[in-house]
């Protein structure tokens, strides 16, 4: 079983020192019911934000896909080295996009095909959507096998502007069919 998490940094430090909050991944081996030491992933800003948890799915051939969370920047990406192993390395980390997103609340599943997807809420402004205000998104990307990720894409729009937080799970059954849930909840 691998797990992945976020630790809290120095709390007395200067937030400008420490470039996010540490994403780790360890594996729990049932026969032996023991979970290895932690492997550091790579950092997902801002430091100690509890918005930044990471996930972590497997495709098909065994290798571990990790998106590490963050709070108003773009996701970072890494893959396992080798099959179903958390510790003979990792890819070094890259952004799910180059457009800069705003991505908050990661939502990541494998499919069928190995094709990666994520959902998240994503910040826009400036738009004529609701009349130039603020808005907050529940968007999804993907990434076919070999290829980067493509660009986001809105899923659900609010109906009001300013804050707003979707609750979202994400999930794919046998079949191949994804399934998101979410509750809407805005401060309006």
């Amino acid at each position: 079983v691998h797990v992945v998490w976020g630790e809290a940094t120095d709390t007395t430090a200067e937030r400008e020192e420490v470039p996010g909050v540490p994403a780790y991944v360890g594996t729990f081996d049932r026969d032996t019911g023991q979970l290895g030491g932690p492997a550091f992933l790579g950092f997902g800003p801002p430091p100690n934000d509890g918005h930044n948890t990471p996930s972590i799915t497997r495709d098909s051939s065994g290798v571990l896909h990790v998106v590490v969370g963050t709070h108003g920047q773009p996701f970072r990406y890494l893959r396992s080295l080798r099959p179903d192993d958390a510790y003979s390395g990792w890819t070094e980390p890259v952004p799910t996009s180059d457009a800069k997103p705003s991505q908050t609340y990661v939502g990541l599943v494998c499919g069928r095909d190995d094709t990666l997807h994520l959902v998240f809420r994503q910040w826009h402004s400036g738009q004529e959507f609701l009349d130039g205000a603020t808005w907050a998104a529940l968007s999804y990307q993907r990434k076919p096998v070999g290829q980067a990720w493509q660009p986001e894409r809105v899923l659900i729009s609010p109906p009001l502007p300013e804050y707003s937080i979707y609750y979202h799970r994400l999930t794919i059954d046998r079949t191949g069919a994804l399934f998101v849930s979410y509750d809407y909840w805005s401060t309006m």
